[in-house]
């Protein structure tokens, strides 16, 4: 196993083969299966490199799975294999209670699981059967299976449904779809995300400093919304209202369906990949992240009242399912330590945060956007 520290990519080696005595050629392999592989980090900082040739060689589940989708079809129909989340968290370490897991894709997609959906106990199981990382679907092993290294669920019904998944999840999700990560290149083993969550009051954000700008999006199909006109308050600003932030975070943005979207600190500071006006791809566009209570200088009511959106003066796009509507409250998690963020808060600012018990809102075509066929 590589104990190496090093951000997964995805390499193409070009290698000379001498065919015979005197006759070469140039031919172009794809990676072997010791090239393809996942990071995978414990509590402690531990990082391990699991490579698919290792996977192969662990104790590897298999079956017949499918899930259910936001608008309630069946998706994903066919047979999985793969090794079990638990059996590669075990490798760094393990996890104790208290703590969560994070699936992260290649697209910058992740999704958080308490323990329970990791190390799952028999009534779980007989729900969901065992969560694992597939790298095999239908007979294809990577690179022909272009989903893998993919989340998966292994029911005994061979059928993941969005009641089996708000059955073993907590809080309940919106649908089962968009737990199937895909193209997974990191497992990371986190302290409980849900202890640290604070509620977002729109009469609160409008007694703080606000920027106004155009932002819009290009969905997955290929359709540019927008843009339109956001007023609302940048996270630079948002986050100087909490007393600790850690150097390193992801913010978790959850809605009262169940949805939830993740954002890395870099994307919070505006560092993500976009599109021309036009639609044409761009690796990186200067972008603002937002939280909006206004569009089109009225209140939010298509997806409001509260909306993630990220403002480009230079009139680019960024990715849909980066967007997230009906937004309610907001948790900062901690990627390196353990430490709690915001112990001392005092109970007048939480007066300020907590408004109701509810969640937060995704990306509102997720599924067709990000994960699901």
């Amino acid at each position: 196993m590589n104990s190496s520290q090093t951000k997964p990519v995805t390499i193409l080696i070009v290698t000379l083969l001498i065919a015979g005595a005197a006759i070469a050629a140039l031919v172009f392999l794809q990676p072997s299966s010791s090239e393809y592989y996942v990071e995978v980090v414990g509590s402690n900082g531990v990082s391990q490199n699991v490579t698919l040739a290792e996977m192969m060689m662990m104790d590897s589940v298999s079956g017949n799975s499918s899930y259910q989708n936001t608008y309630g079809n069946v998706r994903g129909v066919g047979v999985y294999k793969g090794v079990k989340i638990s059996d590669l968290v075990n490798l760094v370490g393990g996890m104790d209670d208290g703590y969560v897991v994070r699936i992260v894709a290649e697209d910058g997609y992740s999704h958080t699981f308490e323990k329970s959906k990791a190390y799952p106990n028999l009534t779980i199981w007989n729900l969901q059967g065992d969560m694992i990382l597939a790298y095999e679907y239908d007979g294809l092993t990577m690179p022909e299976y272009e989903n893998g290294f993919r989340l998966a669920f292994i029911p005994e019904d061979g059928y993941y449904s969005n009641a089996d998944a708000n059955a073993t999840t907590e809080p309940d999700p919106s649908a089962a779809g968009p737990q199937w990560v895909s193209n997974v290149i990191r497992i990371e083993v986190l302290e409980n995300l849900y202890n640290s969550t604070y509620s977002v009051s729109e009469t609160f954000l409008r007694t703080l400093s606000n920027v106004t700008g155009e932002g819009g999006y290009k969905k997955s199909s290929g359709d540019i919304i927008g843009p339109f006109n956001f007023t609302g308050v940048a996270f630079s600003i948002l986050l100087e209202q909490f007393t600790l932030v850690p150097d390193d975070y992801i913010l978790i943005a959850r809605s009262s369906d169940g949805q939830t979207g993740e954002y890395t600190k870099a994307i919070v500071e505006g560092d993500v990949n976009g599109y021309t006006p036009l639609g044409d791809p761009l690796d990186s566009i200067n972008s603002t992240m937002i939280l909006a209570y206004e569009q089109d200088g009225s209140p939010i009511v298509d997806g409001g009242p509260l909306k993630i959106a990220f403002l480009n003066e230079d009139g680019n796009l960024s990715d849909g399912f980066r967007w997230a509507k009906g937004v309610v409250s907001i948790t900062i998690l901690e990627l390196s330590g353990t430490t709690s963020l915001l112990s001392d808060v005092s109970d007048s600012h939480l007066e300020h945060w907590i408004v109701n018990d509810s969640y937060i809102s995704i990306k509102e075509d997720h599924e067709t956007i990000v994960r699901s066929e």
